[in-house]
């Protein structure tokens, strides 16, 4: 025997709406727990784009960018991409949901 279920249309809007608010709010906690993970210099994003956590240790030869005067002067933490956090590590666009380090450097650079 069949059951048929009759929904009321203000009924399904109020489950739809709940749902919709619902949804986003369940991500937060791995949002929060990934803001806490470090960019791997191994990672194929980072080596793509010879991310270091360290700029002095940038290879200039396949870089030169950062072997000039101003090139020099270029750190995560005074490009655009990067968003400041604790302990001289933060958020970058580049590599969302992870960490760079302030005193690091990647080819994606762009002035602040």
């Amino acid at each position: 025997m069949k059951h048929k279920t009759k929904v009321e249309r203000r009924t399904f809007l109020r489950k739809a709406l709940t749902a919709s608010a619902v949804i986003p709010l369940a991500g937060i906690p791995i949002i929060l727990r990934a803001d806490h993970h470090r960019v791997d210099e191994a990672d194929p994003s980072a080596v793509a784009l010879g991310y270091r956590h360290d700029a002095a240790s940038v290879d200039t030869k396949k870089y030169p960018v950062r072997g000039t005067p101003e090139g020099k002067k270029q750190f995560c933490s005074n490009c655009k991409l990067y968003q400041a956090g604790n302990d001289g590590w933060g958020g970058c666009a580049i590599f969302p949901g992870k960490q760079v380090k302030g005193k690091g450097w990647c080819g994606a650079w762009i002035s602040s």
